[in-house]
């Protein structure tokens, strides 16, 4: 996913999407803002990322919303579009704001357990 694929999700959460192919120009003000946005965002979500990929913990960020996000598909689809509605609504809609924060934080913890999940092989415990 691409910085640009992430804003795209996030404006559509905020009801603020298009079926054409750019975003509408009144969202202007929220993709300048979005880069510093989205960079917070893996920030704050680096070290459950990390926990999920068994890395070494390392805050990612991008240079330009053309880049690539470096992270786990969970914490891509699920959870960083939700964060950045929330950051973009944050003071304009709180009601709104909170909702998103809301499911921003279930899905953080979904995404937790979901990275837990190992598979191995049963070993024979009795001999």
């Amino acid at each position: 996913m691409t910085g640009k694929d992430l804003f795209a999700r996030a404006i559509n959460l905020c009801g603020l999407g298009s079926t054409i192919s750019e975003a509408p120009s009144d969202t202007e003000d929220l993709r300048l803002r979005a880069l510093d946005l989205i960079n917070l965002l893996l920030a704050e979500n680096c070290i459950l990322d990390c926990k999920i990929r068994k890395c070494r913990h390392k805050a990612e960020q991008i240079l330009s919303l053309d880049d690539h996000i470096t992270c786990s598909e969970i914490i891509a689809y699920s959870v960083l579009p939700y964060g950045l509605a929330r950051l973009f609504t944050v003071g304009e809609d709180d009601a709104f704001a909170a909702e998103m924060q809301r499911i921003y934080e279930l899905n953080r913890e979904n995404a937790l357990r979901f990275g837990n999940a190992v598979a191995h092989p049963i070993t024979e415990v009795y001999k």
